[in-house]
């Protein structure tokens, strides 16, 4: 049998329940003027929120790092990795904004790669999520991380 929903407390009953618990209260003077301020409050919110760029789920961030000691397989790498839409941060560091699927094909086509020749190379995809992009520190020559997360658009005239 499913729970019947309850509605939500106003913020002097919420006050009242929480003076009955032994918390800390507000004054009447603090709860009327939430009761004013708050749905000016929540508009903002919701307006901030509306404007933010949604990730897609599916979506992720990773770095793909290299060592590989043969130029013709290093710009045959890196001109893939361009062309799969990884910008360049140094030589051998690029960073994307992928889809999982592509991830996946990208990882794939590396791992061919890499077993088509006798070498001693290290490739590293490293996927990152947002809270540790947005915890990074870059020592040294500095790139904007919020221009490399946007979304790309395309005008066409």
């Amino acid at each position: 049998m499913p729970r019947k929903k309850r509605q939500p407390l106003s913020i002097g009953e919420a006050n009242v329940q929480r003076a009955n618990v032994g918390l800390p209260t507000l004054s009447a003077n603090e709860v009327l003027a939430l009761e004013n301020d708050l749905p000016v409050h929540f508009g903002r919110f919701l307006e901030w929120f509306n404007n933010q760029k949604h990730k897609n789920s599916e979506e992720m961030y990773c770095f793909i790092l290299y060592d590989v000691e043969n130029n013709k397989i290093r710009r045959i790498l890196a001109k893939f990795l361009e062309k799969k839409g990884c910008i360049r941060i140094q030589k051998s560091v690029f960073f994307a904004k992928v889809h999982r699927k592509l991830y996946q094909e990208i990882k794939q086509i590396i791992t061919e790669l890499q077993l088509c020749y006798d070498n001693h190379d290290t490739i590293i995809m490293l996927p990152v999520g947002e809270d540790m992009l947005n915890s990074m520190n870059c020592i040294g020559k500095n790139f904007d991380f919020e221009l490399l997360t946007q979304s790309k658009h395309t005008i066409i005239f």
